[in-house]
């Protein structure tokens, strides 16, 4: 488990998944985003943090190929992102169950799989 932060979703991933010797598999369109409309608008305007560069440039060696967009969305500098779960499968309803009892929300956004040759593929 890790926070979302400076690093980016795809950095703070990449971290988890380097430490336990895996690779995650996230579902682009699974991620919750704020206004995809307005997104888009910024993006198409060139507005992008330079920290999202230097995300990138940091740990771009360890993802796999995507689009342009999807890595500056998903490279972006948090300031208070969620947190970041690996759940066993085994353990996924006791850990959904707690945790909406405990007012969280959650959104499943990929799979921890095998090590690959990336750390993080993004499909």
């Amino acid at each position: 488990m890790t926070d979302v932060t400076g690093f980016g979703l795809l950095g703070h991933l990449s971290e988890m998944c380097e430490a336990s010797n895996c690779s995650a598999r996230i579902e682009f369109n699974a991620v919750p985003l704020l206004d995809q409309t307005a997104l888009n608008d910024y993006l198409a305007k060139d507005c992008i943090p330079g920290g999202t560069h230097r995300n990138w440039d940091s740990y771009g060696e360890g993802i796999a190929p995507l689009s342009e967009n999807s890595r500056y969305l998903l490279c972006d500098p948090q300031t208070s992102g969620g947190l970041l779960v690996a759940v066993n499968a085994a353990q996924e309803t006791v850990f959904t169950t707690l945790a909406l009892q405990h007012g969280f929300s959650l959104q499943a956004i990929g799979t921890m799989i095998p090590h690959q040759p990336f750390w993080v593929e993004v499909v």
